[in-house]
């Protein structure tokens, strides 16, 4: 633990708190997760409907059988995510490596099921919400939030027998970039910016979101552990320690994706599709003279930036 001595009554305090958010209800453990003061803390700035998008647990079917998702209402498939893509640990050895996802607001995992390998999830990427204090030239007097996606980890199992790394990584990035685009924050991510540029451009011609991407160095607040300790490999040179305190970590260079109108004040918002007939402005300049029809499904939603453009009549 980075040389540390640990705190044997304030961890088994969290403990015996999450045991008793489990076993209170069905949604118990992921409402405690919410509402304790030090995750209310973690997520402070957030706006209300921000706040409601990074809780909900979103998923995604994508081709040949994938599904991505932040676990299930619940969350209790947490408990689980730390043995997928590893040697054995998580709640039964090694606990600090799962204690701060399952005891932090601002830490959950990205799980990847697929139809070759039925029995559980078989990947997963820790998935966090953290702040950006900007960089050494160029410091943030406010912090901004960022969503944060670490790479994908495929069960040690299912990849003896072939399974996992087609489209994985492809897949998760294009759920990160759409709970980014909903919740209008930017996504910083370790994959090359021609991945996610790439991504980008699919969800443009989709309709389904695009933004800017550009590489990023930047340094991560980390608001207090309700979990007492932390652990990555992204933060610096240190895996797990003690993580009571404010942190900022190190310098890491990113790549990051910035939704349409993030920061612009704009709100996201959503439309009800009431005919199967929509039009669409082609490419991120409102301006555009070209125009694209597509059909979705009535009663399907869209999501928008709420970005608006009064052009001239």
């Amino acid at each position: 633990m980075d040389g540390d001595d640990l705190p044997g009554e304030e961890i088994a305090r969290v403990v015996q708190c999450l045991t008793e958010a489990v076993l209170s209800c069905s949604n118990g453990f992921s409402a405690w997760r919410y509402s304790n003061f030090v995750g209310l803390e973690q997520l402070r700035g957030l706006s209300p409907h921000q706040l409601n998008v990074w809780k909900d647990p979103s998923q995604i079917a994508h081709i040949r059988g994938l599904r991505t998702h932040e676990d299930a209402p619940g969350e209790l498939g947490f408990f689980w995510a730390t043995k997928i893509g590893g040697p054995s640990h998580g709640f039964d050895f090694e606990g600090q490596c799962i204690l701060p996802l399952l005891a932090n607001a601002r830490h959950k995992v990205l799980l990847v099921s697929d139809p070759h390998w039925p029995h559980h999830p078989a990947g997963r990427a820790h998935w966090r919400l953290l702040w950006s204090t900007g960089s050494r030239g160029q410091h943030l007097d406010t912090p901004q939030p960022r969503l944060w996606l670490e790479v994908v980890n495929c069960d040690f199992a299912a990849a003896s027998q072939g399974i996992g790394g087609e489209g994985w990584a492809h897949a998760t990035l294009l759920h990160a970039m759409m709970k980014a685009d909903a919740m209008q924050v930017p996504l910083s991510v370790e994959a090359s910016v021609e991945d996610v540029q790439q991504a980008s451009e699919s969800l443009l011609s989709a309709g389904l979101g695009g933004g800017d991407v550009k590489e990023v160095s930047e340094r991560m607040l980390l608001r207090p552990s309700n979990g007492i300790v932390e652990a990555s490999d992204y933060f610096g040179t240190k895996h797990d320690w003690d993580q009571r305190g404010e942190e900022i970590t190190e310098e890491v260079a990113r790549t990051l994706y910035v939704p349409a109108g993030a920061g612009s004040g704009h709100r996201a918002c959503e439309y009800k599709v009431l005919q199967g007939a929509m039009f669409k402005k082609v490419g991120i300049d409102p301006a555009t003279s070209k125009i694209a029809k597509f059909t979705r499904q009535v009663g399907s939603v869209i999501r928008s930036t709420g970005r608006r453009w009064n052009g001239q009549i």
